[in-house]
């Protein structure tokens, strides 16, 4: 005994079907925009070679942060941070941009450096 299954082709969708499918595709497209961001950082943690180094956020300054391929470049102004001449073939970590926000990183693989922005921790939730 063979049973089938019959599932509708997508030339059977109603128009509230599609009015539908269209609200939710916006509404997933559209949530980080309203999800809560981090808050502001208070200092960044730099790990690199071994060694973990923490530098206020709200000072500016270049940093330069050793690492196996040679020397990157990190840049604090008006509480941003983002790296700059990093040795690195592919730039990726000098693409990430700027980070502010407790929770935010900037990792530089072939280098391994790591930055990480500390500030106010935040609950997602309690479990009890």
């Amino acid at each position: 005994m063979r049973s089938e299954i019959n599932i509708a082709p997508l030339s059977r969708l109603r128009f509230a079907d599609g009015v539908l499918l269209l609200l939710l595709a916006a509404l997933t497209a559209l949530s980080p925009r309203f999800l809560p961001a981090g808050a502001i950082g208070e200092q960044l943690t730099v790990t690199a070679m071994d060694s973990v180094t923490e530098i206020p956020l709200g000072v500016d300054g270049r940093y330069q942060i050793p690492g196996p391929l040679g020397p990157a470049v990190l840049v604090v102004e008006n509480g941003h941070a983002h790296l700059e001449n990093a040795p690195c073939p592919l730039k990726i970590c000098e693409a990430m941009g700027s980070i502010e926000r407790s929770g935010q990183v900037i990792v530089c693989l072939p280098n391994r450096i790591v930055v990480k922005v500390q500030g106010p921790e935040e609950v997602d939730a309690v479990s009890r």
